[in-house]
């Protein structure tokens, strides 16, 4: 397997990530409570895997760019 290749499982990962996170999104305008609490809770963990999913798809599609070297390795993570 190439690093292109395992690139396009992670962006894979981000895409069913996201829709995990539309899914919730709707169910929690319905939840109140302890539920609202714990889904919100939920949707701040789904979102912080699908930075790190989207980073690490970055990373790797561009693993032997030498120009993307040092922009992935010292980028900041964006805010989802």
């Amino acid at each position: 397997m190439t690093l292109k290749e395992l690139s396009k499982q992670y962006y894979d990962d981000v895409e069913n990530l996201t829709e995990q996170i539309n899914r919730l999104n709707e169910a929690a305008k319905y939840l109140s409570g302890a539920k609202l609490h714990t889904a919100n809770r939920h949707l701040v963990c789904l979102r912080e895997m699908r930075r790190d999913a989207r980073l690490t798809a970055e990373t790797l599609e561009h693993y032997y760019d030498r120009s993307a070297v040092q922009k992935y390795y010292h980028r900041r993570p964006k805010e989802v």
